[in-house]
């Protein structure tokens, strides 16, 4: 169930060899006609295009993002206001075909520092080598107010949730400006004015790396665990993408481990995780809960089982375009796993889709029953949402962070159908199905919010904790966990 929207410098990182293709050769023509098939796909195979907008509202939308590129057609911006951008569907996304992108990446002129949002501002992320003090909050660049540079980025979110977690690097980024003067108000208050010379993508990859926020431990597992101090154990779980065998081995190491210290409070970190396995939810609850049994629910549905729209649909893995077995044979796969419902245009997963599926989900034999703080951000997103919304509605402990990018009570998830757009070579994904939390479903769902946490971070916390290079979210887990 994981899905990630495009972030540049993520991406960048795996781009190899020679670059065979110019963006330059991209017209205006090429770039309108790409988005026009993308919304026809939407529109033809998404499993609820309409779940956020009316169709005469999103066809507005729709039609004002397509403005927006034909006014300035270029590579970027065609990214920046792809179609998938007003659907309310953190899952769908266009990614940028790997030469291409690389084209764009050797001819963009990179923005020279690392930053972080917190509560609606951008804040200098390093101790950089022009004497930007960490930070500092940024109000302009190139005379741009930030706030504006801000609104008219992407975002991975599920209906209109308001996720501040962005790359603001990357963003400003896309301006490609060969000098950027930037405007900024140090932690005393005073403003002042700098220009610095943009820098190659080389350079931009050591900035973001040596940024001091986030402070992450688990970049090489994805889980991991350690004692804090003699009462406080804190966990890392970045991820649900794990086979459940080798989850389960991961995770009693670190219970067993809890229970040989005899550790009363628990920090559980799944910040940044953007999801996975939807069985290793409950797998990874049973470690926590509070009573022998707990309500594992929820429920995959769909308005559309075929594969009606066929044109440019490949395998993600080896870039192949789909047979007409191809598709015979997904067709096939959703409807011996998908029934029509009774009411209503829905089709909802029977029993032969998840065999692993247990409602009523019995609490592991080394579960924890001492206090827990579980660390949440715009980025926990997906299957991760789900476990947020499960611990918060168990009540097994407070929650400190960011509000979820996906809802509370459904997303999208599971399978994909992978599109290249013929002439950007543009790959549009999108999910086919959704899934209902906590016996929510069907067409009448329309408020979204996301797992909103117990406790947020006022700003002048966050800057202290970050002026000393200390998590703030982690350090004030552990106040919390004092009092």
């Amino acid at each position: 169930m994981t899905k990630k929207v495009l972030i540049l410098p993520m991406l960048l990182i795996s781009i190899v060899g020679f670059s065979q293709y110019s963006i330059s050769e991209i017209s205006k023509d090429a770039y309108l006609k790409d988005f026009d098939i993308a919304v026809d796909i939407i529109k033809k195979q998404h499993p609820n295009p309409y779940r956020f907008h009316s169709k005469e509202v999103l066809e507005k939308k729709l039609d004002s993002l397509r403005k927006e590129v034909e006014k300035n057609p270029t590579y970027i911006n065609f990214h920046l206001n792809t179609p998938t951008k007003v659907l309310g569907d953190g899952h769908s996304s266009l990614g940028m075909e790997s030469n291409y992108m690389e084209d764009y990446v050797s001819k963009t002129s990179f923005f020279p520092l690392a930053t972080y949002v917190q509560n609606g501002n951008t804040y200098i992320n390093s101790n950089n080598k022009y004497g930007v003090e960490a930070g500092s909050r940024i109000l302009e660049v190139n005379n741009k107010k930030i706030g504006d540079l801000f609104s008219k980025a992407s975002r991975q979110a599920d209906g209109s949730i308001k996720v501040e977690d962005l790359d603001m690097s990357s963003v400003i980024s896309y301006t490609n400006a060969k000098i950027y003067k930037i405007k900024y108000e140090t932690p005393s208050g005073e403003q002042k004015i700098i220009e610095l010379k943009g820098i190659s993508y080389p350079e931009f990859n050591y900035e973001s790396r040596h940024a001091i926020l986030p402070i992450d431990v688990t970049s090489g597992s994805g889980i991991y665990g350690y004692q804090l101090n003699p009462d406080t154990y804190y966990l890392a779980v970045k991820s649900f993408s794990f086979n459940e065998s080798y989850f389960y081995e991961r995770l009693k190491k670190y219970f067993q481990d809890m229970k040989n210290l005899k550790t009363k409070n628990l920090i559980l970190d799944i910040r940044d995780n953007s999801g996975g396995s939807i069985s290793n939810v409950p797998l990874l609850y049973s470690f926590l809960s509070k009573d022998k049994l707990f309500n594992n629910s929820y429920k995959y549905g769909t308005k559309v089982v075929d594969i009606n729209y066929k044109d440019y649909l490949v395998d993600p893995q080896t870039d192949r375009y789909f047979s007409d077995s191809d598709i015979r044979n997904e067709n096939n796969f959703m409807h011996q796993r998908f029934d029509k419902s009774d009411k209503g245009d829905y089709y909802f997963g029977n029993t032969r889709l998840d065999d692993t599926y247990i409602k009523s989900y019995p609490r592991d034999g080394l579960f924890f029953d001492g206090k827990v703080i579980l660390m949440i951000n715009n980025r926990t997103f997906s299957a991760a949402t789900y476990f947020a919304s499960l611990f918060k509605s168990e009540k097994r402990g407070n929650v400190v962070g960011k509000e979820t990018g996906s809802c509370s009570n459904f997303t999208t998830a599971a399978w994909f159908l992978t599109y290249k757009l013929p002439n950007t070579k543009s790959t549009l994904s999108i999910p086919r199905t959704e899934i209902f939390f906590n016996s929510s479903e069907g067409d009448n769902i329309t408020k979204c919010t996301g797992v909103i946490p117990d406790h947020t971070l006022k700003t002048d916390y966050f800057l202290n904790a970050m002026k000393e290079q200390k998590d703030p979210e982690l350090e004030y887990s552990k106040i919390l966990l004092s009092k």
